[in-house]
């Protein structure tokens, strides 16, 4: 028996999708209209049922005509009856942001929720409170994108870059973390920077800071900026360790009679010669070459420890240098074990 297939044709396109010719949805028909004013209000329905009070609100502007972008940052008090923060920051086009507060019963409370109006250069936290050339809302890093600051509960800062519909928060390389801002270079860019804390009664009490300049899409401590800061305060160019002098700088002056003045130089600068790039063994050997009084041994060991800690991350985050291959022969182009069958 044989099963014939009857095809039927019509000369007319009938187009039965409701989106044209294209036969799919635009875009435009799942982005909402753009309305400011509205996620602003629903942002205000949301802090008055939180108990949120508004402290201070900053403006902005998209890059690429992308309109105006709204930052708020919010005061509160959870069950506890601590002190809470809460950020909010909205575009045209919704709630980009959505930070805090940080619930009573949280146990990890690292979260960066209290804005920071403004980045003002030095470690004092309450000229972050002012409003300044560095203000959040504002391009803070010269990408072309508004930025906005927010600080944890430790004091630890951090950077979010704003566009039209959401955030994305800068990665920050420091040996600790940051807790202020400096200009370094004096170009008019602010850099992260932390410090090491010290007990009040330490009576060596080294001063090591590391610093994080812009580049590449991130902050880090290991910048031109960042580097040539380290660079002037381990001993200069060409320096052959902690205390020496580079070409051109004379004969190296006398260490400190003060033991404790002397260990905190040495100490100063071996931190900056291992962030400055200097090799780790040579530093670590000259640190180690400095003559210890018994009253200080047991302080200058906890610092001496810090330093060995930094060397340390800073051989494992090193690049792998890169082998070059024999003449006459072709790179992989692959890793050599991987394999091309599957699993």
């Amino acid at each position: 028996m044989t099963v014939g297939v009857l095809v039927l044709s019509c000369t007319s396109d009938h187009q039965v999708s409701p989106w044209g010719a294209a036969r799919r949805p635009p875009l435009s028909v799942y982005v909402a209209p753009p309305d400011l004013d509205a996620h602003l209000g629903a942002i205000d329905a949301e802090a008055a049922e939180l108990g949120l009070t508004l402290e201070v609100e900053l403006r902005g502007a998209l890059p690429r005509g992308g309109g105006e972008v709204v930052v708020r940052g919010y005061r509160g008090t959870d069950a506890l009856g601590r002190r809470t923060s809460a950020v909010r920051v909205a575009t045209p086009r919704g709630v980009v942001m959505a930070a805090g507060p940080i619930e009573s019963g949280r146990v990890d409370r690292s979260q960066a929720t209290e804005l920071v109006p403004s980045l003002l250069p030095g470690p004092d936290t309450d000229a972050a409170q002012q409003l300044g050339l560095f203000r959040s809302g504002t391009d803070l890093n010269r990408d072309g994108a508004p930025d906005v600051a927010l600080r944890n509960e430790a004091g630890a800062l951090e950077v979010w870059a704003l566009q039209p519909l959401g955030a994305a928060r800068y990665t920050v390389e420091l040996a600790v973390p940051p807790r202020f801002a400096l200009d370094v270079d004096r170009d008019g860019s602010l850099e992260l920077a932390g410090r090491v804390p010290v007990d009040d009664g330490d009576p060596i009490r080294p001063d090591l800071v590391d610093v994080a300049g812009f580049e590449g899409g991130r902050y880090t401590h290991r910048s031109g900026a960042a580097r040539a800061f380290h660079e002037a305060r381990a001993g200069g160019p060409g320096a052959g360790g902690p205390g020496a002098g580079g070409p051109g700088q004379g004969k190296r002056p006398e260490p400190p009679k003060d033991d404790a003045v002397r260990l905190r130089r040495a100490l100063e600068q071996a931190w900056h010669a291992l962030l400055a790039g200097r090799p780790a063994k040579e530093t670590l050997a000259a640190l180690d070459r400095e003559p210890v009084p018994a009253a200080l041994r047991e302080v200058f060991s906890a610092h001496r420890a810090r330093v060995a800690e930094l060397a340390a991350a800073s051989s494992r985050d090193a690049p792998a240098p890169v082998e070059e291959a024999p003449r006459g022969t072709r790179a992989p182009t692959r890793p050599q074990e991987a394999s091309g069958r599957p699993d």
